[in-house]
């Protein structure tokens, strides 16, 4: 199986919902974008970071770019230049999801099943021909 996280299931892995011995054990291929780095990035407190990077870096996940390239987000490098038709479908007009945008849009082009702790977020990417499940689903398959 092959999996992305939203940012937010590293939350999961920190409180101990998620465990990293439950992702090592199995047989998943699990993906990453720029946006998940960035987004740790920005965590505030340096020793939650720290240990964000840490479960990242455990889980050694392999690092894709992006399917669109939005101006002042995406990194040259990190993104691919989409047709603009998805992304849109997924921000519903709301430019402060465009990292989940980016996230979904990612999974779906790529048939790699999302992780995500958001329910709304979740349901769209179904909706738009997608796999997503969220980590309560996860840990009981």
């Amino acid at each position: 199986m092959k999996l992305i996280f939203d940012s937010n299931v590293f939350d999961d892995l920190i409180s101990g919902k998620l465990e990293l011995e439950t992702i090592e054990k199995s047989k998943y291929e699990i993906y990453i974008t720029h946006i998940q780095v960035d987004e740790i990035n920005e965590c505030s407190d340096k020793e939650r970071r720290a240990r964000l990077f840490n479960f990242m870096t455990e889980i050694r996940p392999e690092k894709i770019p992006t399917e669109s390239f939005i101006i002042g987000t995406s990194r040259i490098g990190s993104a691919k230049i989409g047709d603009g038709h998805l992304i849109e479908e997924l921000r519903m007009g709301n430019y402060k999801k465009t990292n989940d945008a980016l996230i979904g849009e990612t999974a779906i082009k790529n048939n790699l099943i999302l992780i995500t702790n958001d329910k709304k977020f979740k349901n769209k990417v179904v909706e738009l021909g997608g796999t997503a499940i969220t980590v309560d689903e996860f840990l009981t398959e």
